[in-house]
C-alpha cells in the first residue's frame, strides 16, 4: 500500500516538474519570440537592410565558437547531472570539468579570432565588429544551462534570460537612432549575455550544494568523449543553421543575407515549439524511458504543428510586413522555402534526443544530423558555384531539415523502440 501511494507522489512530482519546465521554457521562448519581433522590426528600419544584414553574416562567423564551446554539453552535460542529480560529489566534478572544459576552449576561441582578424582583410575592416560580437560567446560559455535542465530546475533560465533580454531590448531603443549605430547591437548583445552568465554562476553555487573541484584527469577526458559525440551533431544542426548565412554573406551581398537572416528569425522561433518540447521532457524520458507519454507528446506537437504552419505560409507577406515593414517578392519566396521545412524540424527534433538518445541510442541521433548535414553542405556548395540562385540556396535548409527527419525514422523504425 505504501509502496503504490509512493509511486503515486512519485509520478504526481515528475508531472509536476514537467509542467513548471514546460511553462518555464515556454516563458523564455515566449520571450525569445516577442522580444527580438519588437526589436528586429525596429533594427530593420533604423539601421537598413544591408546593415542588419552585416550584423547577422559577422554573428554566423562568431556562432561557429559557440558551437565549439557548447562541445554539445548541453545534452551530455545534462543528461549525467539528471542521473546522479542525487549525488552532490558527483556533480561537483562534473560541473567543475565541464567549466574548465568550456574555459579552455574559450581562451583557444579568442586566439583564433585574434588570428583571423590580422592576417584576413575582410576580418580585419569590421575588427571591432567581430570582437564586440565575441562576448555572446563568453556569456554562452559560463551560463550552465545544461546544469539547469540537468536538475531540472529550467525557470533559473528561464527568470535570467527574461531579465537580461528586456533589457537588451529597451537599450536598443536607448542607444540605437541611425546607421552608425549598429556596432551598438552586439556590445548591447553581448553585455546582456555577459551580465546572465556571471548571475547564472552564482545562482548554481547558492542554490545547489556544489563546489568546484579540481577533477581528475579521467573525468576530464570522459566529459570530453562522452560529448564528442552530441558536438559532432551540434556541428551538423547548428552549424548548417550559421553556414547557409555565411555562404549567402559571402556570394550575395548583405542585402540579400539581410532578407534570409530576417526570414531565419522567424523559422527558428516558429521551430522553438520543438525544442521547448524537447528540452522538458529529455531528462524525464532519460529517466523514465516512458514511450507512451512520448507518443502522445509526438501527435499532440506535431499536429498543432501543422494547424499554425499553414496560415503562417498563407499570410506571410502580411506577416513580414507586420513585423520588418518590408514587402519584397524575394524576401516573400524565401520566406515560403524555408518555412516548408518547419513540420519535418518539429518532428525530428521529438524524436531526436528525448527518444533515441534519451533510450540510449545516441549515435544514431547524432548520425542522423551528421549524415544530413553532409548532404545538406555538399548540395550548398554546388548550388552557389554552379547556379548562384538564392532560392537554390535558401532550399538547402528544408533539404536539411527533411533529410534529419527521414533518417531519424529510418533509425526509430530500426531499434523498433516506439514499437
Amino acid at each position: 500500500m505504501f509502496k503504490k501511494r509512493d509511486g503515486f507522489l512519485k509520478i504526481s512530482e515528475d508531472k509536476k516538474r514537467l509542467v513548471s519546465n514546460f511553462f518555464s521554457l515556454s516563458a523564455l521562448q515566449g520571450i525569445n519570440l516577442v522580444l527580438p519581433l519588437i526589436t528586429l522590426q525596429y533594427l530593420v528600419r533604423v539601421l537598413g537592410v544591408e546593415n542588419y544584414g552585416l550584423i547577422n553574416f559577422v554573428v554566423s562567423i562568431i556562432m561557429y565558437f559557440n558551437i565549439l564551446i557548447s562541445f554539445g554539453f548541453e545534452l551530455s552535460a545534462t543528461r549525467e547531472i539528471s542521473i546522479h542529480r542525487e549525488d552532490n560529489k558527483k556533480i561537483s566534478e562534473i560541473f567543475s570539468a565541464v567549466m574548465i572544459i568550456k574555459t579552455i576552449m574559450l581562451l583557444f576561441s579568442l586566439v583564433t579570432l585574434s588570428m583571423l582578424v590580422l592576417f584576413i582583410d575582410s576580418f580585419k575592416a569590421h575588427a571591432l565588429l567581430y570582437y564586440a560580437t565575441f562576448g555572446i560567446v563568453i556569456g554562452d560559455s559560463i551560463f550552465p544551462s545544461w546544469f539547469f535542465q540537468g536538475m531540472e530546475r529550467m525557470k533559473y533560465i528561464t527568470y535570467i534570460n527574461v531579465f537580461s533580454k528586456s533589457l537588451f531590448a529597451v537599450l536598443i531603443f536607448v542607444f540605437i537612432k541611425e546607421k552608425t549605430d549598429y556596432i551598438y547591437v552586439p556590445l548591447l548583445n553581448s553585455a546582456g549575455s555577459i551580465i546572465g552568465g556571471v548571475y547564472a554562476l552564482w545562482l548554481v553555487f547558492k542554490l545547489f550544494p556544489i563546489q568546484f573541484v579540481i577533477p581528475s584527469k579521467e573525468i576530464i577526458y570522459t566529459q570530453l568523449k562522452d560529448s564528442f559525440r552530441f558536438f559532432l551533431s551540434r556541428i551538423a544542426n547548428n552549424g548548417s543553421r550559421y553556414f547557409a548565412t555565411t555562404i549567402i554573406g559571402l556570394y550575395f551581398g548583405n542585402l540579400l543575407v539581410g532578407y534570409y537572416s530576417m526570414v531565419e528569425k522567424l523559422f527558428y522561433a516558429f521551430m522553438s515549439i520543438g525544442s521547448i518540447i524537447s528540452q522538458t521532457i529529455y531528462p524525464y524520458m532519460s529517466r523514465t524511458r516512458n514511450i507512451q507519454f512520448f507518443k502522445k507528446i509526438f501527435i499532440f506537437i506535431v499536429g498543432l504543428s501543422i494547424l499554425l504552419l499553414l496560415p503562417i505560409i498563407c499570410f506571410n507577406e502580411e506577416i513580414l510586413f507586420l513585423v520588418f515593414g518590408v514587402r519584397d517578392a524575394i524576401l516573400s519566396k524565401i520566406f515560403i522555402i524555408v518555412f516548408s521545412a518547419a513540420i519535418f524540424s518539429i518532428a525530428s527534433a521529438l524524436l531526436g534526443y528525448p527518444l533515441l538518445a534519451a533510450l540510449g541510442h545516441i549515435k544514431y541521433a547524432n548520425n542522423s544530423l551528421i549524415y544530413a548535414s553532409f548532404i545538406y553542405v555538399g548540395y550548398t556548395s554546388l548550388v552557389v558555384i554552379f547556379t548562384q540562385n538564392i532560392y537554390l540556396v535558401s532550399s538547402a535548409i528544408s533539404i536539411y531539415m527533411a533529410l534529419g527527419f527521414l533518417f531519424r525514422v529510418y533509425y526509430v523504425r530500426k531499434t523498433k523502440i516506439l514499437f
